[in-house]
């Protein structure tokens, strides 16, 4: 596929510039274009925490395995469950936010036929057609409750499936053990440049499962694993998106976060799509 723009990231053995570079083109992506890209947004804050997360190995001395080389092993090591995280970090870049980035390069023809000739599934390939009408009639002055309720379908739409067919294969290959200290740890954070937190803008999936999630652990001997798809989707649709929601109306505060994680790495995105094809 023929860019303008170029998003080469680099080699997987620069584990953590990678991941940084990762989150720079997220929030940069949303701070080009905040209405439109809710996804990058809260991704751009996902990014960051796992790569806090993956700051906890020492990749200077681990060989990078491939998924297929971690997973095929019988008996795997906590290395082998961090090489997961950061193919997880990889994936959801390859699958979900390159298609973002290309998208706000292409003119949207070119870019729908990329999507139907790599074969992405409908959900993705409908997403995006919503967002095009949407960027169409906000180019055109035109932006209404309605409009912006398609948007944030349209970017929930593209987490579900990120979360469901991207994310999830990969969480089941993760150790019982793993799984059990990242559910016990799991949490997410808006304010992430130095801020004290606010309590607003943060959420522990532990202490929302048991106080507002006891309806899902119960089917699930009354466990929390947040590497469970339908808990851990309750928590991101019932928590995480709506205090989403909250943190964009604190421009303020939001901003200055967005603005720090679009520094991670010197990169510089423009959106120059060619033009507006319905």
């Amino acid at each position: 596929m023929n860019s303008m723009y170029s998003f080469n990231l680099p080699p997987e053995r620069n584990v953590i510039r990678r991941n940084r570079t990762i989150t720079t083109y997220y929030a940069q992506l949303y701070k080009n274009d905040p209405i439109l890209y809710k996804w990058a947004g809260m991704a751009a804050f996902a990014s960051f925490h796992i790569g806090e997360k993956l700051k906890i190995w020492d990749w200077s001395n681990t060989r990078i395995k491939s998924f297929s080389e971690t997973c095929q092993k019988r008996n795997r090591s906590l290395e082998d469950d961090f090489q997961i995280i950061r193919i997880i970090n990889n994936k959801i870049f390859s699958e979900i936010g390159f298609i973002h980035l290309a998208f706000s390069q292409l003119d949207y023809e070119t870019f729908k036929s990329y999507l139907i000739t790599t074969k992405k599934h409908n959900i993705i390939i409908e997403a995006f057609s919503i967002l095009n009408k949407a960027r169409n009639n906000i180019e055109r002055g035109e932006y209404t409750r309605n409009i912006e309720k398609q948007i944030w379908n349209a970017n929930t739409e593209i987490l579900w499936h990120e979360q469901y067919m991207v994310v999830q294969p990969l969480f089941n290959k993760l150790s019982i053990t793993f799984s059990s200290v990242m559910s016990f740890i799991a949490s997410f954070d808006y304010n992430i440049n130095h801020n004290k937190t606010n309590w607003k803008l943060a959420s522990r999936f532990l202490f929302f499962m048991v106080f507002r999630g006891f309806s899902i652990i119960k089917n699930h001997n009354f466990i929390p694993n947040v590497t469970n798809f339908e808990q851990r989707w309750y928590w991101i649709s019932e928590d995480l998106i709506k205090k989403w929601r909250i943190a964009e109306n604190e421009k303020n505060i939001i901003l200055e976060e967005i603005n720090y994680l679009s520094k991670l790495e010197n990169r510089k995105l423009i959106l120059t799509r060619k033009n507006n094809n319905q």
